[in-house]
């Protein structure tokens, strides 16, 4: 019930880990309370592989790896038909029983084995180790019952008071209760990293928005600005795409060059949406002259691109200011601000050009501002 509030109320985003703890809580209780015991047996055996399907998808989701649906869902349809042959043709309660613990073990585990190359904050390593406790718990059950333990009954009746439900009983509220409070902090962390992912982006680009920037600009325990280089783009005569083909167009070129930006740059650049058709790069420990190169390959990326698909037949192009962020500055926008007269410089020169803070073209708009 709390994992289906949280998904209500949209703090966790998926349906399943809810759906597979329901489906365990209503599998444990016809092992509490039979109704009739072909029916018990093979009720509970679906159930309990529904709810390791939920969970292995929830696990999928939330460690964001590969899911293999197709593939899982004829390992649950092959499960049906053996669950039947054990049930109606065989006869057997400790086949049903250990064809339902390695399915449901078979289910979860791949989850897991997957998703161990993706857990990277602590509490997904703690939910990881209960999600293999569980793993181990089923397989090692489902072994010693099916091939040591020589008092286990095939009637289907037997099963209420035998030790193997008692086995279960116990297993679960011990060590297998650690994993949906793992799984609930662990959703909790990821909701937590989901608001400030939210608080830091730009809806509109996925760039990181001012405040993102400035965080990400800052060095670890906010001990002063990492060295590297600002770029502050602009894209020359926007006003006209809006007044002329509507602010929708207008929104499709701000996100085109967004993608633009990410692909010129590399992956240790720090790529920001300042507001409007404003951007801002910090390219880490780069130099003046290779943050020029990073320039004119983002002016030349964007004035080669075709823009006929927008609803555009002219060249669409930007101007871009450049300066280094210098030793002891404590917050990011001096070097912004330089580098925005750099780049108000390279639009009074004639825009699509990309001028640096120390450029003459620079000085002379300084210049002329300060008389």
């Amino acid at each position: 019930m709390t994992f289906l509030v949280l998904w209500q109320q949209k703090i966790v985003t998926n349906w399943q880990w809810g759906a597979g703890f329901g489906q365990t809580a209503l599998g444990f209780s016809l092992s509490t309370i039979p109704i009739e015991p072909v029916f018990d047996a093979f009720a509970s055996g679906m159930i309990f592989i529904g709810a390791a399907y939920c969970y292995s998808s929830a696990l999928f989701e939330h460690f964001e790896a590969r899911s293999f649906d197709r593939e899982r869902r004829w390992f649950v349809g092959a499960y049906t038909l053996l669950l039947i042959y054990s049930i109606f043709v065989l006869d057997s309660l400790s086949y049903q029983l250990f064809l339902t613990d390695i399915a449901f073990a078979c289910l979860i585990g791949l989850a897991f084995v997957l998703a161990i190359p993706k857990a990277r904050r602590g509490v997904d390593k703690i939910l990881l180790a209960s999600v293999g406790l569980v793993v181990l718990d089923t397989v090692a059950r489902a072994i010693y019952f099916f091939f040591f333990y020589g008092d286990l009954s095939d009637n289907f009746g037997d099963f209420v008071d035998s030790a193997y439900n008692l086995a279960v009983h116990i297993t679960t509220i011990t060590i297998c209760m650690t994993f949906p409070f793992s799984a609930l902090v662990a959703s909790g962390m990821s909701a937590m990293d989901r608001q400030r992912q939210a608080a830091e982006r730009d809806p509109l680009t996925g760039l990181l928005n001012r405040r993102g920037f400035e965080i990400a600009m800052t060095g670890p325990g906010g001990s002063g600005l990492r060295e590297g280089t600002v770029l502050v783009c602009d894209i020359d005569h926007f006003k006209q795409i809006n007044d002329t083909l509507g602010h929708a167009t207008g929104d499709a070129v701000i996100a085109a060059i967004a993608d633009l930006l990410r692909q010129v740059t590399d992956g240790e650049a720090v790529t920001a949406r300042f507001g409007g058709e404003e951007f801002v790069v910090f390219l880490r420990a780069a130099t003046a002259s290779e943050a020029r190169a990073t320039g004119e390959r983002i002016r030349q990326t964007v004035a080669e691109k075709d823009w006929r698909f927008f609803g555009i037949t002219r060249p669409v192009t930007v101007s871009i200011g450049i300066d280094r962020v210098r030793p002891g500055e404590q917050e990011p926008y001096p070097a912004i601000a330089r580098a925005d007269r750099a780049l108000y410089a390279a639009k009074a020169a004639g825009r699509n050009r990309v001028l640096e803070a120390g450029d003459d073209a620079v000085c002379n708009v300084s210049g002329r501002i300060s008389a």
